[in-house]
Parts: structure tokens; sequence; C-alpha cells
């Protein structure tokens, strides 16, 4: 009798043992996957900036992205976090980003740089007028979207006569095709609406003469009708440039939240 009892006992302690063995393992596998789905779901999001600093997009008020969007200028122009940049696809300091401009092989200084809504989004930007050799060759434009901040990189012809409301002179060409436009921020890009350009074309083989063509929101207009927009915009009100020291970083970046 007992020897049938300890033999019951000691199956009901196998049991236990084997129900513990399989839970365990169970879990185990649970834990494993969750962090190979994670690293594959890391591999393939939106690179983001880490910084001591936590800024988070708010949704609800437009004003909060606004300052949101001004810290994170202000500590991207203090070197202290990365940006995105969209030419080299990858996070980089502004320094350098500056030291070692793998667009065009140069260094760069910032001169100037001025703030303001260039998208019509009510939330501003900032755009950096850089000199090569004490030229003004290039212009980084810094937004900041979803929570990052985004540069792109224009040549000094691509961006001039930058005005309040966003607007800008562009060439191309030379004079031979050139106009006005805005930008359309992207993740992965940045392109121009056009407002009213100008380009001339060959009318013979020899090339020797050639038409004017005028448009105005991608509308054929007459040669007056460009002349009346191009007075309407350059009587626009020019955008305020300061020069790039940390004291005017602190301050205008606090007086425009």
């Amino acid at each position: 009798m007992r020897s049938q009892i300890k033999c019951v006992l000691l199956m009901f302690l196998l049991s236990i043992s084997i129900t513990a063995c399989s839970t365990n393992k169970s879990s185990l596998n649970l834990n494993n996957y969750s962090r190979s789905s994670g690293n594959k779901i890391s591999d393939t999001s939106v690179p983001t900036i880490t910084s001591s600093a936590h800024i988070t997009p708010s949704e609800s008020k437009p004003e909060n992205n606004k300052s949101l969007a001004m810290e994170a200028y202000k500590i991207v122009l203090q070197n202290k976090i990365e940006f995105y940049s969209i030419e080299t696809k990858k996070k980089v300091y502004l320094n350098d980003f500056l030291t070692n401009n793998e667009i065009y092989g140069t260094t760069s200084k910032i001169n100037h740089f001025a703030v303001l809504d260039m998208d019509g989004d009510k939330i501003p930007e900032v755009v950096l007028g850089l000199t090569v050799d004490e030229n003004p060759n290039f212009v980084e434009v810094l937004h900041y979207m979803n929570g990052e901040v985004y540069g792109y990189f224009f040549g000094n012809d691509q961006l001039s006569d930058l005005k309040t409301d966003g607007t800008f002179r562009w060439l191309s060409g030379g004079l031979t095709y050139n106009g006005y436009g805005k930008l359309r921020f992207q993740t992965n890009s940045c392109e121009i609406d056009n407002l009213a350009y100008h380009e001339s074309s060959a009318t013979d083989e020899s090339f020797t003469t050639f038409a004017i063509a005028y448009y105005i929101n991608n509308k054929l207009v007459t040669i007056d009708s460009y002349k009346a927009f191009v007075k309407e915009e350059d009587a626009k009100r020019d955008v305020t440039w300061y020069e790039f020291s940390q004291e005017n970083i602190s301050t205008v970046t606090s007086k425009t939240r």
C-alpha cells in the first residue's frame, strides 16, 4: 500500500514539473518573437532624432507644435542633436554637415539665418545662408515635421529674394528660364510650386531667334500681366536676416514662439 502511495506521489510531482517546463518554454518563445519583431519594425521605420530632449508633436494645438519646432531648431543650431538631411539620407550634426558637406565636397559656414513660415502651415522654418570662401553659394532650409527636423539643400540661385510670406525667386539657365515659387515639403523631398515663370525657346534651327513665353499659375499670359505680377512680388516685404550667433539663435527662436 505504501509503495502504491509513493508511486502516485512521484507521478504527480513529475506531471507538475513537465507542465512548468512547458509554460517556461512558451514564454521564452514569445519573448524572442517580440524582440525579433521589434528589430524588424525599427529597420523599416523613418529615421528619428535621438536626444536627451524629448520632442513630441501635439495634434490638438498648432501653437504647441510651433513652440516644439522652435525648441527643436534651437538645439539643432546649437549642435546638440542631429537633423535628418534629405540629400545625404542620414542624420547628421550641423557642424559635421558644414565641415564635411557630402553633396559638393566643400566646407561651408553659416553667414546668416531667417525664421519664417515658408509653406503656410503656421509653423516656421529656419533658413540658413551658407557661404563657401566668403561667397553665398548655398541655402539649407530646416523644416519641422512629425516631431523631426529635416534639412533641405538648395543652390543660392534656387532660392533668392526671399519674402516674408515664403515666396522667392528661382533661376535656372540664367535669364532663359526663371520665375517665382513657394516650397512644399515632404519627408523625402521638397518641391517648388511655380507661381509664375517665363522661358525662352528658339524659333529657328540656327538658334538665333528666340521667343519668350510667360506663365502665371501654369497658364499662358501676356507680358504685361507677367510684369504686373513681378511688380507685386517685388513690393512684398523682404525677410529679416540675422547674423548667425548663439545669442541671436536664443533670442529669435524665443520671440517666434
